[in-house]
Order: structure tokens, then C-alpha cells, then sequence
């Protein structure tokens, strides 16, 4: 309401020729929206009326330039002057201008009221023009005014408005006369509001997905093309029209998607279809295609989706998947419209699809918010080196230690597949183009695997699984048994493959088991024993390597050497793994040749060993293992001589080490042996206990070619010898119950008991 006075106002040494007026602000109004309005009442320009309200000694205290739709930021004595202007009280305008007090502008000079333009997206929420009508209604005379502006408040359903946001200019309001679809669609978008806590996140995520359809050119869509048509664009240019419309055109279809999406219902029917997976695209949801479809009114839209691996739909149904019986932030990650899936800001969508930019140029190429050149470079080289790699290998089943050229491939496709749901779907579907299956979401080993059967297909027809896989390799048969086996928990995704290859449902029912010939089989440990000699240097694989590269070589070698001992004289299988590892069976513990192999290999990268001068630059334990090994020299096998000779730890050398002479040094041999034998027994015990947990073993038990049972029950003989003369303390003792705290429960104050014995 408005009043006028009799005395004049003066307002910084400014006198106001039409008295002092009262002007109230429309609730939810701009700033600089309600300011120009103030001046339109005094009869000045804008600009006039900012020059009373922060001029400095007759200069503008301001910071950027007005602009049709921009928005200004006043500090405490700025506001102060407005508020003597308009003769409201700054708790009224705090409550009415969103932006009164938002942010303290940056200014010109130090002192004095300041002001500050912004008009860039970040800055100013999205707004539109206020209904003429009801700004009549309010303050008695029609007057243009600018609005923040929700979702649900974009249509003002007692005049039939819309109220359009048209960057550059102070708006468009669009008569909905014809429209009754968005007038609906307005009444349902605020019952939503009102009975669902999820309705403005639904929201968020529905404007999302329908943004993203209306830039497809799908050829059956024609109900959008007919309301944009019944719509009166006056004048603008299409392309434009076209982007500043898109809003208006797909709000019932946003409100009708948001309404299912935040339904508790649809959601659980969503999950219930993945059936414990992660979809890897929508056909594996066939309720979701289903109920989006008719919510929409497209019954083709479930044709039209189901192809769809990336985007906001499926990055919504996957995070909701995701977050069943997870934790809150699973939940909340569900409602998250990831930034390379929002809808641009209407000014860069017209810079993008008007081309209208800058200074007039083109901006075809203008960066979407949120993402940096450095992101786009970094991503451009990943897709090189990835198509390098699909080049020689046919996928992108990529291990994660891959290195290409040099270049982290394997890490890098790692970290783009932990958020391939987010990611913008142009960068999704190069890299599709490549590999259609290069996320999928079960491991990539099982792609492995597949790739070797489909491409074993191709050469030889489908596998005969009621024959047990005849004319495939071992591994690949036992892995086409092991999905049969498996195959109705597998991902549909992963059944359809398997079908493309002929393992169907019925197929997979009469799978048996793979037939191994013997000798095939032992072609195969041949085979990953000459991989892990080349890696490592010997065969005395240990517990901890006990799987290598999938295969249980461990195992296998303790078969071949129980059949070496049985068998006296040397057979095929014996030579054969000769010919790989001499010493793959020695008569001495294993521990003993995994530390001569590598000593071995450090005398091949470095040239030799300093022995009289206590192996200097060799790590501590492996000096320490060389000096025991001198130390015990004349009571070691003769073979275990010449290995150490191969090194150039001769005889002579190792004297070096031992010291002294005659029965001296017969004392110090027996005490280094002693020694030897303790830390080969404290070296078996760790590993043990580190695989199996305990150090409860039978007094025969050998492990890894050392009587560790022997050597135990001689521990705890001394243990308790110790415990009983109260010497303190055993160092020995204190180390095994590290490992096993009942490792001797005979021992004094023990609770007494006997030694369990486990295998």
C-alpha cells in the first residue's frame, strides 16, 4: 500500500521530488526487481534511484553492471536507505527479498553503503516474472515485477499463467488457456508436496530425466511437438523457442514421473525385479519400464528405455537398487541428480543449442558447469589408450594392474566404472562403442572367462554341456560346469551371454563335469608351475601362495612329490619338472630353498656378495638367513654346498664368517646349528599360524618339509623347564604365545590339560 507526506525526502543528500511514499514488497521478490519498482513510484530511472542509495562522495560505490535479470546485493548501510525510501521495516524486507541479506557485496571504496550485480546462475536462483493480475490485486496498479520462482510455483492457476524464465530479459508470462494438461499437472505437483517428504528430490531427479528425453529425436514422440506448437512463441526464434519452452512442455510429464518415483511401492517393485543385482541397463528393471511408460502415457517408451546403460533414469533405479538395506547415505545418494546429468542453465542451454554466446560468437563448444578441461583431458586420454587395448585384445575385460604405453589403463577404467552411473552419457556410449560390456556389474574375471568360451565357440560350435564340454581346455570346460551349476542366481545379463553361446536354462539342467584326462591335468599344473618359476625363481610355493593365478599349485606339487617318494625311480612326470625346477623336491625343508632362491636372485641383479664383510646392503633377514648358512656350513647337504658355491659362498668363504679352529670351532658349529634349527622351527611356526591360526599339530606333523610337531614338542619341554627353575621370562616362549596364546597348555599355571590336536 502506498501514502504520501508532506516534507520532502532526502535520502544521501539526494532530495526526492514526489514525497515520501510507502511500497511494500511482493512476497518472494527480487531484490533489484523491487527496487526498480521503488524508483518507477518516485519517478526516477533505476539508475537514479541506486546513485541516492550508494553513491560516495558522489561516486557509485557498486561492484558489476545491471542487467535485465540480474540481482543486487546491498550492505547494512545501503539497506538502511532503501528502508528510509520505501518506508518498510527491514524485518518485513528481510522476510519478503529472499536476497535482502544473502551475501555481504563486494565493494569499490572501503567505507559507505555498497551494492554488487550478479546475474550468473551460480549466484541468482532460478526466477520469473510475477502475474500481472495479482501484482494489480496486491498493490492496487499494474507493475513488472520478478519472482523467485519453485518448481510448483510456475503456474498461477487463478489467471492461467505461466510464468517463463527468458534469460536476458525480465520474462514472459504465457497464457495456459489451451493448456489444461499443466494446469493439472500444477494442482497434482502441490497435493505431492504436501503428502511426500521426497516430493522436491523426486522432483529434482524427474526434471532431470524428462529434460534428457526431450533433446532425443525419438520419431514417435509427437505429444510434446504438438503442445510446443499450441503454444505462442511471438516471434523468438525457434531454436530459442525451443529451449526456453522446454519446461513449460514437459511439466506434466515431470510432475506425472515424480509422483512414481517417490512412491514407497514403486520403489520396492523396483528392487524386488533387480533380484539382488545391480542392473546393467533398464530392460533387467521390467516394472520400471512398465510403470514409467504408463505414467507418461508412451506405452513405446518400454521399448524405447530398455536399451538405456547410462543416464538419469538408470543411474536413479541403480542408486535405488543400490541402497536397499544399505545405510542412510545410500538412500540419500538415490536422490542425488549427479552434475553431469543436470539440465544446464537455461543461458548456457541457448549458448549450446542457439549458438548465441558471448559478444555474439558461437559457443557450440561452451564447458557445461561443474567440469574442467583438465577432467575432459584426462578422460580423451583414457579413451586412446582404451581403444589401443580393444585393438589387441578384442574387449576392455581389463585387469585393474593393466598397463598400456605406460599409462594406468586398468586403474584408470577402475575409477570410471566406480561411478559409471554418473557419468555424462556422451562419455558412457564412446566408450560402449568400444566394448558394450565394459561395466558390467559382476567381476571382470568372469568376462575373462566368457570372452575365452564365446571366442572357443565361434572356432569349434557350441559347448556340449550333457557331454561334459568335450574339445574345450580344462579351465574353460570347469568353468562352463561352474556357471551351469550356478545358473539361476547369475545376472540376466549374464544368462543372456551364456545363452548367446548355447548354454540355455535347459542346457545348463544336463551340464556334468568336465572329464580331465590325467595327463591333461598334469599339463595343466605343468604349465602354471613354468609361470611361477619364472616369477619367483623356484617351486617351494608356501601357504600364503598356496592359489596361484586360480589354480591350487600348492596342492598339486605335494601330490607330485608324495609320488616322487613312492616311485624310486624317476618317471615322466618327475623329469618334466625337473626340466622346469631342478630342486623342486628337495631333500631339505622348503623354507630352506625359498631363501636360497632369493639370494640367488639378488646375486643375479647385483653381481655377487660381500661374505667377509656380513653381506653389507642385503636386507636383515636374508643376511641373517646367509650368516646361518655359514655358520652350519660343514653340517649342510653337500647339494646345499654347491647352490651356495653357484652364489659364491665357497667354503673358504664361509670361514670367513664362522671363525676360529679345532674344537672351537667344532662348539660354534653344533651352537650354529642349534640356532639354525630354532629359527627355521620359529620361521615354520609363523607361517602356520598365520594360515591356520593355532600351533595345536601332532607330534609327526611336517610342514612345508619341516617337523614342526618334533620341533614343538621340544619348545614346550623347554618352556616348561624354564617355568619350573623360574628363570624369568623365555624369549622363545614369549614369541610362540605371540603366535598361539595356548600354544603349551602343560605349562605351570596353565590350567593344565593335554595339547588338541587339529589338522
Amino acid at each position: 500500500m502506498s501514502g504520501e507526506s508532506q516534507a520532502p525526502a532526502a535520502v544521501g543528500g539526494l532530495a526526492l521530488p514526489s514525497g515520501v511514499l510507502r511500497v511494500g514488497p511482493l512476497h518472494g521478490e527480487m531484490t533489484q526487481s523491487f527496487l526498480t519498482r521503488l524508483a518507477a513510484r518516485y519517478g526516477m530511472a533505476f539508475r537514479d534511484l541506486l546513485a541516492a542509495v550508494v553513491d560516495v562522495d558522489g561516486l557509485p560505490n557498486v561492484m558489476g553492471r545491471a542487467q535485465l535479470d540480474s540481482e543486487i546485493y546491498l550492505n547494512q548501510e545501503a539497506r538502511d536507505r532503501v528502508t528510509q525510501l520505501c518506508r518498510v521495516p527491514q524485518d518485513r524486507l528481510l522476510r519478503a527479498l529472499p536476497a535482502w541479506a544473502q551475501e555481504e557485496p563486494r565493494r569499490r571504496f572501503a567505507i559507505g553503503p555498497a551494492a554488487q550485480f550478479h546475474h550468473t546462475a551460480e549466484k541468482v536462483r532460478c526466477w520469473g516474472p510475477a502475474c500481472p493480475e495479482c501484482t494489480a490485486r496486491r498493490n492496487g496498479r499494474r507493475e513488472t515485477a520478478r519472482l523467485y520462482l519453485g518448481p510448483q510455483q510456475r503456474v498461477c492457476l487463478s489467471h492461467r499463467r505461466w510464468l517463463m524464465h527468458i534469460p536476458g530479459t525480465v520474462g514472459r508470462v504465457m497464457d495456459l488457456a489451451g493448456c489444461g494438461q499443466v494446469l493439472d499437472a500444477q494442482r497434482r505437483h502441490v497435493r505431492l508436496l504436501r503428502r511426500s517428504a521426497l516430493a522436491s528430490d523426486a522432483f529434482e531427479v524427474a526434471r532431470a530425466v524428462t529434460s534428457s528425453w526431450w533433446w532425443q529425436t525419438w520419431p514417435r514422440e509427437h505429444l510434446w511437438s504438438a503442445r510446443l506448437r499450441s503454444l505462442d512463441s511471438d516471434g523468438l526464434d525457434q531454436d530459442v523457442w525451443r529451449v526456453v519452452a522446454r519446461e513449460l512442455v514437459i511439466y506434466p510429464e515431470t510432475v506425472a514421473l515424480a509422483t512414481l518415483l517417490a512412491s514407497d511401492g514403486f520403489r520396492r517393485r523396483v528392487v524386488a525385479d533387480a533380484q539382488g543385482h545391480l542392473p546393467f541397463r533398464l530392460a533387467d528393471l521390467p516394472s520400471l519400464l512398465t510403470a514409467v511408460a504408463g505414467c507418461v502415457r508412451r506405452p513405446w517408451y518400454v521399448e524405447q528405455l530398455a536399451r538405456e546403460t547410462s543416464g538419469p533414469l538408470f543411474a536413479w533405479a541403480y542408486q535405488c537398487v543400490r541402497a536397499q538395506g544399505g545405510t542412510r547415505a545410500a538412500e540419500q545418494a538415490m536422490w542425488a541428480v549427479a552434475p553431469a546429468h543436470r539440465q544446464r542453465p537455461l543461458v548456457d542451454e541457448l549458448a549450446v543449442r542457439a549458438r548465441v554466446g558471448s559478444g555474439g560468437r558461437s559457443a557450440e563448444g561452451k564447458r557445461r558447469r561443474g567440469h574442467s578441461r583438465q577432467a575432459d583431458e584426462a578422460f580423451a586420454a583414457g579413451l586412446v589408450h582404451a581403444s589401443r587395448y580393444v585393438r589387441d585384445h578384442g574387449n576392455l575385460a581389463v585387469p585393474q594392474d593393466t598397463v598400456v604405453d605406460s599409462y594406468r589403463l586398468g586403474e584408470w577404467l577402475s575409477n570410471v566404472q566406480a561411478r559409471a552411473w554418473a557419468m555424462a552419457p556422451d562419455r558412457a556410449q564412446a566408450l560402449a562403442v568400444l566394448d558394450p560390456w565394459w561395466n558390467v556389474p559382476w567381476s571382470v574375471q568372469w568376462q575373462r572367462s566368457y570372452y575365452r568360451a564365446r571366442d572357443h565357440a565361434a572356432v569349434a560350435g557350441p559347448p556340449d554341456a550333457a557331454a561334459g564340454f568335450p574339445g574345450t581346455q580344462i579351465l574353460n570346460g570347469e568353468w562352463l560346469y561352474l556357471q551351469c551349476t550356478r545358473y539361476s542366481t547369475l545376472h540376466p545379463e549374464q544368462q543372456r551371454l551364456l545363452a548367446d553361446i548355447g548354454i540355455t536354462a535347459e542346457a545348463a539342467c544336463t551340464a556334468v563335469p568336465r572329464r580331465v584326462p590325467i595327463q591333461a591335468g598334469f599339463e595343466t599344473g605343468l604349465t602354471h608351475a613354468r609361470s611361477y618359476v619364472a616369477e619367483h625363481g623356484h617351486l617351494a610355493v608356501s601357504g600364503k601362495d598356496a592359489m596361484y593365478q586360480g589354480y591350487p599349485l600348492r596342492s598339486w606339487l605335494v601330490h607330485q612329490r608324495r609320488r616322487a617318494r613312492e616311485n624310486r625311480e624317476p618317471t615322466e612326470h618327475s623329469r618334466a619338472l625337473d626340466a622346469v625346477e631342478p630342486w623342486w623336491n628337495p631333500p631339505w625343508a622348503l623354507a630352506w630353498q625359498r631363501s636360497y632362491a632369493q639370494a640367488r636372485r639378488l646375486v643375479e641383479s647385483r653381481g655377487g656378495l660381500d661374505v667377509g664383510g656380513g653381506f653389507p646392503g642385503v636386507e636383515a633377514d636374508l643376511a641373517l638367513w646367509l650368516s646361518r648358512q655359514c655358520a652350519a656350513y660343514r653340517r649342510l647337504d653337500p647339494d646345499q654346498q654347491r647352490l651356495l658355491a653357484d652364489i659364491g659362498i665357497t667354503a673358504e668363504e664361509a670361514a670367513k664368517v664362522q671363525g676360529g679352529s679345532g674344537a672351537s670351532q667344532a662348539v660354534n658349529e653344533q651352537v650354529a646349528a642349534a640356532g639354525l634349527w630354532a629359527l627355521d622351527g620359529m620361521s615354520s611356526a609363523r607361517s602356520f599360524a598365520a594360515v591356520h591360526g593355532h600351533l595345536a599339530v601332532a607330534s609327526e606333523y611336517v610342514h612345508d618339509g619341516f617337523a614342526l610337531g618334533r620341533w614343538l614338542v621340544e619348545q614346550r619341554r623347554q618352556d616348561r623347564r624354564h617355568a619350573q627353575a623360574s628363570e624369568g621370562v623365555w624369549l622363545r616362549g614369549r614369541l610362540l604365545a605371540e603366535l598361539d596364546p595356548w600354544w603349551n597348555l602343560n605349562r605351570p599355571g596353565s590350567g593344565g590339560g593335554s595339547v588338541p590336536c587339529k589338522d
